[in-house]
């Protein structure tokens, strides 16, 4: 986590090559007002840029920027001379932040269990073999939420209105980010929200809050194994059928 103020930059280095990764950008200005936020990813490409929306007192959601290693070493954030605004930025993958100082990082347990997802909490798993069932819960307001895969992207809204994102909150530099199905966007009006298709294969899984301080208060998450309760029913199954067969007539 870092503050990134007026006249000041932000750089994460040293980017590994085929990782996506994704800068979460909350305007902590004083004052209500919006920021401008330049965006470096290129020696070669020139800057780009993102506009933070206006809010008081850190109430806004995350601003989304999204770069892969695959194109990139490095990304730089930056607020003009001049500005009074600020802004906390934290870097994610499935690697990333190392430094967990300011956050809440988490394993995910497939216990099918609820657990509590406020802001500033990453949870990470590798989910068991088979599949796997994935729920975000909110009841009380519209919540966002990102999960990151080595190479994809997921982010997600529950009770989404009808325009789930501010324009510019969600961002793609760079030819892989912005290539079909790396980032998708998957939006709900309903307060819960599960994904079956979690394969699990050996590999880590990422979810972090990516909404304000009040619209995560009431959020939570759950991993449940659905091939591990298969093979639960199977063999009772089984020893079902072993026990009718040697049971006297």
């Amino acid at each position: 986590m870092i503050t990134i103020k007026g006249g000041t930059s932000a750089r994460c280095a040293a980017l590994t090559k085929g990782e996506l990764y994704v800068a979460l950008l909350y305007n902590t200005s004083p004052h209500a007002q919006s920021v401008d936020v330049t965006v470096v990813w290129s020696n070669d490409v020139p800057p780009g840029r993102v506009t933070l929306q206006s809010t008081t007192n850190d109430q806004g959601p995350a601003g989304m920027i999204f770069v892969s290693g695959e194109d990139t070493e490095f990304l730089t954030l930056s607020i003009g001379v001049g500005s009074t605004a600020t802004v906390e930025a934290l870097m994610v993958s499935v690697s990333m932040p190392a430094n967990t100082n300011g956050i809440t990082a988490e394993t995910l347990p497939a216990d099918g269990q609820f657990h509590s997802f406020p802001k500033f909490t990453r949870y990470c798993a590798v989910p068991p073999e088979g599949w796997s069932a994935l729920t975000v819960q909110n009841l009380s307001t519209q919540f966002i939420s990102v999960q990151m895969r080595r190479e994809a992207a997921v982010v997600r809204v529950n009770r989404s209105g009808p325009t789930p994102l501010y324009d510019g909150q969600l961002s793609k530099f760079g030819k892989t980010a912005k290539s079909k199905n790396v980032v998708q966007l998957e939006t709900s009006g309903q307060s819960t929200f599960t994904d079956d298709r979690v394969k699990g294969n050996g590999t880590r899984w990422v979810w972090i809050s990516a909404d304000s301080t009040q619209n995560s208060s009431d959020a939570k998450i759950a991993l449940q194994s659905l091939s591990f309760i298969r093979s639960l029913v199977a063999t009772s199954a089984q020893g079902l059928s072993r026990l009718f067969r040697g049971a006297p007539d």
